[in-house]
C-alpha cells in the first residue's frame, strides 16, 4: 500500500496512549513499511516508556516469534510497561508469563473449561443470554452507550458462569476490568518517573477480596465452577498457589471480556459505516460467521505482546541480543499488505483471513478463541435479525490505552426515525 503520511520513525511513540486513542494505522503503517523491526528508544523519565524495545510491525515477524518460544521468552514478562521479571518464576505469575513446562501444565489446568465439545454444547445457552440482553434494551428508543448495555453484558455473563461468579454480582466484573483496561486518571510524574492509575490499582485489590471470599466458600464445600477447579486441580502432586489462583482468574476475567466485547463493539461500528455490507448479512445470516473473522482482523483490539530474546538472533535484517525486548503488534500485522489485499478496507468476504487477533500461533495462542468466535456470532445473528435498522449516533470513545484498543462508549440508536 502507498504511505500517504509524513513521518520520521524516530519521533513514533508507540507508547503514547494519545496514538491509541486516534488512528494508530498511519503510524504502524509507516513503520512496517520504512523500519518494520524497529528500534524504540526508551524515554527514562516515563515510567511507561522507561525500557527500549523492538517494535515488530510486520506479519511473519509476528508469526516467527509466537512459534518459537525457546528464542523468545515470555517469562520475562509480556507488557510494555517498566516490569521486567529476571526468571521463569512459576510461584509467582500466571500462565501468560511463563514459558513450558510450567506453561503447558497451567494451560491444562485451565483448558479443560474451553474444550471443542463445551463449546459447542455451550451455543443454546449463549444464545440464550445474547437474547436475554436484547431483550433489555429492546424498547429503549432513546440513544443509549452500546457497549455498557450490550457488548459488555453478554461476555461477562458467559465467563462470569464459567468462573462461578453469580449473576447478582457479575457487575463487579466488569466494574474491575473496566478499570483495568481504560487508564483515565493515569497519573504520571514525569520528573520521579512514577506513574499508576488509582481506579486500576483498587479494582485488582478489589477483585482479589471477592476471589478470597469465593474459595473460602468453596474450601469445605467445592462447586463445578472454574474456581473451584482451580484450587483442586492437581498434577503430579503439585497445585496452583494462591498468586497463580488470583492471576489466572484476573486473567481470565478480563480476556474473557475485553476481547469479545471490545469486537463487538468495533463490528457493530463497522457495519453502521457500511451499510451495504451489513444489509447483506440481515439477507443472509450465513456471512456472519466469515464476517466475525474481519471484525477480529479490523477492530483488533489486544495491540501488543511483548516477549524477551533468550540468546542473540536475527529478525529480518536487524541482529537481536539475548535480553532485548521484542514488542509484537498484531494492530500492525493485521494491516499488512503483503498478508491481505487493500488491508484497509473492511470486507466481510474477505479470504484467506489469516489475522493475528488471537496471537501468532505458538504455545501462547489465545485459549478462549473458539468460545469468543461462537459468542461473537450469536450476538450478530441476534442483533441483525431483530435490529437490521440500527445507527450509530455519535462518535466512539476510546479506551485510554496502549493495550486495549477498545471503544468504551458507542452511542447506538436501535430503530430508524
Amino acid at each position: 500500500m502507498t504511505d500517504t503520511h509524513t513521518f520520521d520513525v524516530n519521533e513514533i511513540d508507540l507508547t503514547d496512549i494519545g496514538l491509541w486513542t486516534s488512528d494508530p494505522h498511519p503510524a504502524l503503517h509507516h513503520l512496517r513499511e520504512h523500519d518494520p523491526v524497529h528500534w524504540h528508544e526508551a524515554d527514562p523519565k516515563n515510567p511507561f516508556a522507561n525500557h527500549s524495545f523492538w517494535a515488530l510491525t510486520r506479519h511473519s515477524d509476528i508469526v516467527h516469534v509466537s512459534r518459537h518460544p525457546e528464542l523468545f521468552s515470555s517469562a520475562h514478562g509480556v507488557g510494555s510497561g517498566t516490569l521486567d521479571v529476571p526468571t521463569n518464576n512459576f510461584d509467582t505469575f500466571a500462565m501468560l508469563e511463563v514459558d513450558d513446562p510450567y506453561h503447558a501444565w497451567m494451560r491444562g489446568l485451565v483448558s479443560a473449561a474451553f474444550t471443542a465439545k463445551l463449546v459447542r454444547e455451550s451455543e443454546p445457552y449463549i444464545r440464550e443470554i445474547a437474547v436475554e440482553v436484547l431483550d433489555e434494551v429492546a424498547g429503549r428508543r432513546d440513544p443509549f452507550n452500546f457497549v455498557h448495555e450490550v457488548s459488555a453484558k453478554v461476555p461477562i455473563r458467559v465467563i462470569g458462569d464459567i468462573l462461578g461468579v453469580p449473576r447478582s454480582d457479575q457487575h463487579l466484573l466488569t466494574e474491575w476490568t473496566d478499570a483495568t483496561a481504560d487508564l483515565d486518571d493515569l497519573t504520571v510524574d514525569f520528573e520521579k518517573g512514577t506513574g499508576h492509575s488509582a481506579k486500576a490499582a483498587a479494582a485488582v485489590q478489589e477483585m482479589f477480596a471477592y476471589l478470597e471470599r469465593m474459595q473460602q466458600l468453596r474450601a469445605d464445600s467445592p462447586t463445578e465452577d472454574l474456581v473451584s477447579k482451580l484450587m483442586g486441580a492437581e498434577i503430579e502432586g503439585e497445585r496452583l498457589n494462591w498468586q497463580q489462583q488470583r492471576e489466572s482468574f484476573f486473567i481470565l476475567a478480563t480476556a474473557g471480556n475485553e476481547t469479545t466485547r471490545n469486537t463487538t463493539t468495533a463490528g457493530v461500528r463497522a457495519l453502521a459505516e457500511h451499510p451495504d455490507q451489513r444489509r447483506e448479512l440481515v439477507e443472509n445470516p450465513k456471512l456472519i460467521k466469515n464476517a466475525v473473522e474481519e471484525m477480529l482482523r479490523w477492530g483488533t483490539v489486544v495491540s501488543h505482546f511483548r516477549r524477551t530474546a533468550t540468546q542473540d538472533t536475527v529478525i529480518g535484517d536487524k541482529r537481536i541480543a539475548e535480553g532485548d525486548w521484542v514488542i509484537m503488534y498484531y494492530s500492525a500485522a493485521n494491516r499488512d499488505p503483503s498478508v491481505f489485499t487493500d488491508p484497509d478496507r473492511f470486507d466481510i468476504h474477505r479470504q484467506p483471513n489469516e489475522h493475528l487477533a488471537f496471537g501468532g500461533g505458538g504455545p501462547h495462542f489465545c485459549l478462549g478463541a473458539p468460545l469468543a468466535r461462537l459468542q461473537l456470532r450469536i450476538v450478530f445473528e441476534e442483533l441483525l435479525q431483530r435490529f437490521p435498522d440500527y445507527r450509530v449516533v455519535g462518535d466512539a470513545a476510546f479506551n485510554q490505552s496502549t493495550f486495549f484498543h477498545g471503544i468504551k462508549n458507542l452511542p447506538v440508536q436501535l430503530y430508524a426515525e
